[in-house]
């Protein structure tokens, strides 16, 4: 497969768009009928990413889009890095070891869309000094005018650094004149090095370092930032570290086709999050990974996030939410308020509003003063704007009566230069039989501007998407030290009840890579994205038992994920499945006891 190929006559136009900031990326969901998607969008250039979805890139003079009319799946989320004794606590040093098994990931493809990786580390090369790393896409770089052997774009953008110019710029003096990729932030390179960093004999106390799968090869995506624009939309700040989801879809896309490519089964890490969506695994990002996961050979693996304590969850349920009864159950309306602190004046944040079909919503936004903004219509598609006089807010809301990937109904709001106080939205449900309830979210702790939260927060149903997609392994992140959950670790289950996290792995200072040059250093961090490295290192001896060694030809991500989740120990006295731990926590060798039982 060509992974190279850009669906479009003017490549150079395409690339020009991609980087354009006065561009927006549209993520479409299309049948095969590109006819019907440039009619509607006409867009300036388009790129396949299979026979379900495209990129469209188009010119567009406004700095906003209407949710209604372009759609709200089609405008690509944000998504932020979900941030940071262990491999044994999880059985992998058993597994490794076990004269039976020996399994160290020979074969394996272990592949990351993150922040890069530090490919000069002596933790990701072999003995003879050459790299693990097959490929490193860093989509922050543009291509030269001509490209030396082992580089290319990718998808119309970025830089493609092949194992052989890695290897050449490995026995150079100056590695980074041949391969100017770099992990600056080290979120990448951290997360690479607990699920598959070689082993390392430490100097302190004789002891080691080592991975889950140490001699698994290594295939990284970089992501290039997201575009002003878009952050502008959304109202991120600049200095955030903040990604698109057209780059993370086409990054995995890039993975998938290397996996064929080098013909290995691969195992696809993904460490990063948003709240946005309706958590219920409807985003096309989350969409796409569910079309992906039942391909042999392919496992996917994604952080629960670390929302937990954040206050930014608010559900409407009866239990949870003061609500006011109508006296006459005739008019079918139930009525409850959120309440918003700020604690101190804030450049702006948005919140989504999810409810249920097939009940209707309209909502009401009192000022900190008492003024109220209330001209959204419920019963059809609408948007609407207000500056509030004394406040000086500015709010501006859309309502989407049937959002087309999830069904169900959605009030956008953007609410800019906020002043401190408490914000009230009166919402009203208008419901047929009987009240579904609704959800909203405020954005993940890292893109919020200031003290921000809902005065009464609800701590479950705050899995950071894609972590709600469906046929994905989601991972909650638990201390192996004294079995307690991680402080941060979000909690599920889906809005609509779909049992996910799926189990626990370490998350708590755990030992990892600090990315600053060729020798390796090492700290502690913590965070739901190491728990999902533990996970894809162990899902990587998986893949080697079952595809290179030929036990299960057909092991997909559904296949592990049940294997493990046979696996689990259950270190907590409550019931499981739970919100927390899902059905318990991760222990690789106890699931290859569960094999050799059903073998006997």
């Amino acid at each position: 497969m060509d992974v190279n190929t850009i669906e479009t006559e003017e490549q150079q136009s395409c690339t020009d768009h991609i980087y354009g900031e006065m561009v927006w990326d549209f993520l479409v969901k299309y049948d095969n009928n590109l006819e019907g998607v440039t009619q509607y969008l006409q867009p300036s250039c388009i790129t396949i990413v299979n026979n379900q979805f495209l990129v469209a890139y188009k010119d567009y003079e406004e700095q906003a889009v209407d949710l209604f009319r372009v759609g709200y799946g089609q405008i690509p989320k944000c998504f932020g890095l979900m941030d940071l004794s262990a491999p044994q606590s999880i059985g992998v040093l058993q597994v490794q070891n076990f004269p039976g098994l020996s399994l160290r990931g020979k074969d394996v493809l272990v592949g990351f869309v993150d922040t890069g990786i530090d490919y000069r580390n002596a933790v990701f090369r072999k003995s003879d000094g050459k790299t693990r790393i097959q490929a490193i896409w860093d989509q922050t770089k543009e291509a030269f005018e001509h490209e030396q052997p082992g580089t290319g774009q990718i998808f119309g953008y970025g830089r493609e650094y092949t194992k052989e110019i890695i290897d050449e710029a490995l026995s150079s003096d100056d590695p980074l004149s041949v391969v100017p990729s770099m992990d600056l932030d080290g979120h990448g390179s951290f997360l690479a090095s607990i699920a598959c960093g070689n082993y390392y004999e430490l100097e302190q106390g004789g002891s080691a370092f080592t991975g889950v799968a140490p001699d698994s090869d290594i295939v990284v995506v970089k992501l290039k930032q997201a575009k002003q624009n878009l952050r502008k939309y959304f109202l991120i700040a600049e200095d955030v570290p903040c990604y698109s989801e057209v780059d993370i879809l086409l990054g995995i896309k890039y993975l998938i086709n290397k996996a064929i490519q080098l013909r290995k089964p691969l195992v696809i890490c993904l460490g990063i999050g948003t709240s946005q969506g309706d958590h219920n695994g409807n985003l096309n990002l989350e969409q796409y990974l569910d079309s992906i996961v039942s391909l042999p050979g392919i496992c996917v693996v994604c952080s629960a996030g670390n929302e937990l304590g954040s206050g930014g969850h608010f559900s409407s349920g009866l239990n949870r939410a003061s609500v006011s009864v109508p006296e006459n159950m005739q008019e079918r309306t139930l009525k409850s308020t959120i309440e918003i602190y700020v604690n101190e004046a804030n450049p702006g944040f948005c919140m989504e509003i999810w409810g249920k079909a097939p009940s209707l919503y309209r909502i009401v936004v009192v000022s900190p003063t008492g003024e109220r903004f209330g001209s959204l219509v419920p019963n059809r598609d609408s948007a609407s704007q207000i500056t509030f006089l004394y406040e000086g807010t500015r709010v501006y809301g859309e309502s989407i009566v049937v959002e087309y990937n999830s069904g169900d109904p959605l009030i956008f709001l953007r609410f800019e230069d906020v002043t401190m106080g408490i914000w009230k939205i009166e919402v009203t449900e208008m419901y047929n039989s009987f009240p579904v309830g609704y959800d909203a979210w405020l954005p993940i702790r890292a893109f919020r501007r200031g003290d921000i939260s809902f005065a009464v927060p609800d701590p479950e149903v705050i899995l950071c998407s894609p972590a709600n997609a469906r046929g994905t392994i989601t991972v909650a992140g638990y201390n192996h030290l004294d079995n307690a959950l991680y402080i941060n670790s979000s909690r599920g289950y889906t809005r609509k009840g779909r049992i996910q996290p799926d189990f626990a792995s370490p998350a708590v200072d755990v030992f990892g890579l600090l990315a600053v040059g060729s020798e390796p250093l090492f700290i502690r961090k913590s965070g739901t994205s190491i728990a999902a490295a533990f996970t894809a290192g162990a899902a990587a001896l998986l893949l080697e038992w079952g595809v290179v060694r030929g036990n299960n030809y057909a092991i997909n991500t559904e296949v592990i994920r049940q294997l493990f989740i046979r696996g689990v120990e259950k270190p907590v006295d409550i019931a499981y499945p739970n919100v927390s731990f899902g059905w318990g926590v991760l222990n690789l060798f106890h699931t290859f006891e569960i094999i050799r039982n059903q073998n006997d």
